[in-house]
């Protein structure tokens, strides 16, 4: 069963809205933001860290420094895609093991059971909250795109 457009439409205006107060809280001198460890030249930092908290935006499992899908489909897109929210969490001083909220976008439900198992590699015990969210595409045809939140206070 596909979500309808109008739900799709809300949830990405929900994740907009977010993505909207993060950069209007740029003017703190407690944030800093980092590029993408995935690809280069994009119009969005890869990373933000304000506060204690650092913000992954969504990455798709592109393979290292370009703008291309690995193959293989949901398996290997969900590794990679957390690989490269691994690396930018540690850009910016944190660590799989900090993170608190997780969100997954999919463009099938069926690829649900396959995603899950990927998931757990990347966080065995203790694993963050999360969201997943069935949507109607992801750019480049992605069958999946991450974004985590990660919490670095004492």
């Amino acid at each position: 069963m596909r979500p309808s457009k109008s739900f799709a439409k809300f949830c990405l205006t929900a994740l907009a809205f977010s993505s909207f107060l993060a950069v209007n809280a740029q003017a703190r001198d407690d944030i800093t933001a980092y590029p993408s460890t995935a690809v280069e030249g994009l119009p969005y930092s890869g990373a933000v860290k304000a506060g204690d908290t650092v913000y992954v935006g969504g990455v798709l499992g592109t393979a290292p420094g370009t703008k291309e899908l690995v193959p293989g489909g949901i398996g290997p897109e969900t590794r990679q895609s957390l690989n490269h929210v691994k690396d930018m969490l540690e850009l910016a001083g944190a660590s799989l093991d900090d993170t608190v909220k997780c969100v997954v976008l999919l463009a099938d439900i069926d690829d649900f059971p396959a995603m899950n198992d990927v998931y757990r590699e990347f966080f065995p015990k203790n694993p963050p909250t999360r969201s997943t969210i069935i949507v109607p595409a992801i750019p480049l045809g992605a069958a999946v795109e991450v974004e985590c939140n990660a919490y670095v206070g004492d």
